[in-house]
């Protein structure tokens, strides 16, 4: 890969957690000036449109309410104020390291409504799914989910129409646990672009990249996690 002599190629990662291994892996160093690695729109968390947290900063403000969130979403802005700015503000924000913890804190004070931000693509579309399970076989009527769920070939379908100018993508890794690799098969026959799905180690990222190069130009999906 240092060696790399070919055309100048442009591969993308569209999962965050990828863009910070990357980085810690010192991965770009590794390779020629001419193999180009472009962050794409994988944290759910920065492609969560306004309107989202507009909503959920209203809600906090009301006196009966609570809206439950985790950590990464609390300081992201809306049109005026972040979750952080409305808690400070004397908004009902709480901060939850886990999607189950929202049950419990609505079963032990039902005289308020919690609001959960169910943020995310696919990978925590299930966890999401659970706690509504566990809140109707519990009997639990004051939790309730403000959804803001994407669908990962939808986002990449949008940068392959409007870019144009990516030669591969470093599939994501925890979302394609939760799909298969397959649903990435008609993006790429579509557009002539090959999709690798990566590990988060070192070697298993220069592995994907590695084969990216060697497939270039060409159709394919491959499962390298």
């Amino acid at each position: 890969l240092r060696d790399y002599d070919g055309p100048d190629i442009r591969l993308m990662e569209v999962c965050g957690t990828h863009t910070g291994a990357i980085a810690r892996n010192g991965i770009p160093s590794m390779l020629s000036p001419r193999i180009h690695l472009i962050s794409g729109p994988g944290c759910p968390v920065c492609v969560t449109v306004t309107a989202v947290i507009d909503r959920l900063v209203e809600l906090s403000m009301r006196a009966d309410t609570v809206v439950l969130t985790f950590g990464d979403l609390i300081r992201v802005n809306g049109t005026t104020m972040s979750l952080a700015d409305a808690k400070a503000s004397g908004g009902h924000v709480e901060m939850v390291y886990s999607p189950m913890d929202t049950v419990r804190m609505a079963q032990q004070d039902p005289s308020k409504e919690y609001i959960f931000a169910a943020i995310g693509f696919e990978t925590t579309t299930p966890v999401y799914a659970m706690v509504l399970q566990e809140a109707i076989e519990k009997g639990i009527h004051n939790l309730k989910l403000l959804t803001s769920l994407k669908t990962m070939p939808e986002v990449i379908r949008w940068v392959c129409e409007n870019s144009g100018n990516v030669d591969g993508f470093i599939a994501p890794g925890h979302v394609s646990v939760i799909t298969g690799s397959r649903i990435y098969e008609a993006l790429s026959e579509k557009f002539q672009i090959p999709f690798v799905v990566a590990g988060f180690e070192g070697p298993q990222l220069l592995a994907t990249i590695y084969a990216l190069t060697k497939m270039r130009g060409h159709a394919g999906v491959k499962n390298l996690y």
